[in-house]
């Protein structure tokens, strides 16, 4: 059988410009340009699809090739970490080089590019002499991805706010029917001569005006705690009498929950850096949860300890503790966790509020919860009675 004949030079050149064609319409029908970097001489020779993207299509090779003309158009906040990028794979730190980062277009606007590369050529000490990448333009990609965050967004506040209204519509006509209604049966008993009837009418109706001011008062410090305007007055707080004042208040409740409340012996030296009716603020919501959620025969216990520079106030009780699920939604404005029924009264908006309050007093609050054993919830406060123990 003949062999066939070997190729001539016009036939390889042929086949060469061939795929040279086949090369360049690929590369003008794909959505990226191409770059070959030679990082010793700071020179780089981009395709035409490479500048037509950024409108640098006009500029010759000779403008273009130095590196620092392209370094010049990366964003300032994204130059260092491209470099960065880079120079890793150049010294063979990295396997590869991808970065996203921002490049000005000749009409001044930003596009967001991916740029990725490979040394496809190195010297005997392993220095690289040539890389080869490509550019590919995100900028629709990104715009797409705000924009669906913004509609994301939009519509995430959209139902907090409906649930906001909602829940603050019912938690709100609670109180106002005790009050008026209560307030009706004392207009019909007016001079029948039963006193202590009547006490009992505005005694339910006080109750209930204050519950309804507790929970208002709430929703405006949390907005204005968010929105920045809550001045706090910070000073030394000491715990032992700021506990005693918040357990005495909450004491009726306990008795009529059938809670009992135990503290252990707070020392004497333990004082805070907090505004005290704000950190009474928060105690108050702690202890008023805690006795809410505990069962009937619970108990709920107090205590404080010396964690370095700080004050530890822990606080637990053994009641019926939050589920697992819905731990994740534990600072959730609003939420009450599913929790509904005698107790769950408010709007969900306690511990949300405590938390921001401690943190704007400059310390953290923590919550630990077994579902059918307890909650703990633990805060810490900058110490203000001198050197951190030892």
């Amino acid at each position: 059988m003949p062999c066939a004949d070997p190729p001539t030079l016009m036939t390889m050149q042929q086949d060469l410009k061939a795929l040279e064609e086949r090369w360049g319409l690929a590369l003008q029908s794909a959505a990226f340009g191409v770059w070959d970097l030679d990082p010793r001489a700071h020179q780089v020779q981009y395709s035409p699809e490479w500048k037509a993207m950024l409108g640098y299509g006009d500029l010759p090779a000779e403008v273009t090739a130095d590196t620092d003309f392209w370094r010049s158009r990366v964003h300032p906040d994204d130059l260092q970490p491209m470099l960065a990028a880079l120079h890793a794979h150049l010294t063979g730190s990295a396997a590869g080089y991808a970065v996203e980062f921002r490049l000005r277009a000749a009409d001044g606007s930003w596009r967001w590019v991916l740029s990725r590369g490979r040394v496809v050529e190195r010297d005997v000490d392993g220095e690289p002499l040539r890389v080869v990448g490509t550019l590919t333009d995100l900028t629709e990609h990104r715009e797409l991805q705000a924009a669906r965050l913004a509609r994301d967004h939009a519509e995430a506040a959209s139902r907090a706010k409906t649930e906001f209204l909602s829940r603050m519509s019912h938690e709100l006509r609670t109180p106002l029917n005790a009050v008026l209604g209560f307030a009706q049966l004392l207009s019909r008993r007016l001079g029948d001569g039963d006193i202590e009837g009547q006490r009992t009418y505005v005694a339910h109706i006080e109750q209930a005006g204050w519950h309804l001011l507790a929970m208002v008062n709430d929703v405006l410090d949390l907005q204005r705690v968010e929105s920045g305007q809550l001045a706090l007055q910070m000073q030394a707080v000491a715990l032992a009498p700021l506990w005693d004042a918040v357990a005495t208040s909450m004491t009726p409740l306990a008795a009529a929950r059938g809670v009992h409340l135990a503290a252990t012996a707070l020392p004497p030296r333990a004082r805070v850096q907090a505004d005290p009716a704000r950190l009474k603020q928060v105690l108050g919501h702690l202890l008023g949860n805690a006795i809410k959620f505990s069962q009937p025969g619970g108990s709920v216990t107090f205590g404080v300890s010396a964690e370095g520079p700080q004050w530890r106030l822990r606080l637990g009780d053994t009641g019926q503790g939050i589920p697992t699920a819905q731990l994740p939604h534990l600072f959730e404005a609003f939420n009450r966790l599913g929790r509904v029924g005698p107790g769950a009264d408010g709007v969900g908006i306690g511990l949300v509020l405590s938390r921001t309050l401690v943190q704007q007093m400059g310390g953290e609050l923590v919550v630990h919860s077994t579902p059918g054993v307890g909650t703990t919830v633990e805060v810490d406060l900058p110490r203000a009675d001198g050197a951190a123990l030892r």
